[in-house]
């Protein structure tokens, strides 16, 4: 979804591994250098196959973090943001 000041929102909440980095892959194709992504995740892989991702595509991570319960049925979530490398 793609918010009025132009930047992505992804969730990829419930999706397991390899799906969020493929839905973030996915997003990522063809969008302008500098385009803010923000990746909301339940699968606790992603806090290692997200940073791992951008390393290899030349995407920027901006930042992560983890939010205790914040997902279904207590889960954490994974917040990424992510600048788009164009």
């Amino acid at each position: 979804m793609i918010g009025p000041d132009g930047s992505v929102h992804l969730d990829a909440m419930g999706l397991t591994c390899p799906l969020p980095v493929l839905r973030l892959q996915k997003a990522l194709r063809g969008l302008p250098r500098g385009t803010q992504i923000t990746l909301h995740a339940t699968d606790p892989m992603t806090e290692i196959d997200v940073p791992h991702f951008l390393h290899e595509s030349g995407h920027q991570l901006i930042a992560a973090k983890r939010i205790a319960d914040a997902g279904p049925q207590g889960l954490p979530v994974f917040e990424f943001i992510i600048s788009s490398a164009g």
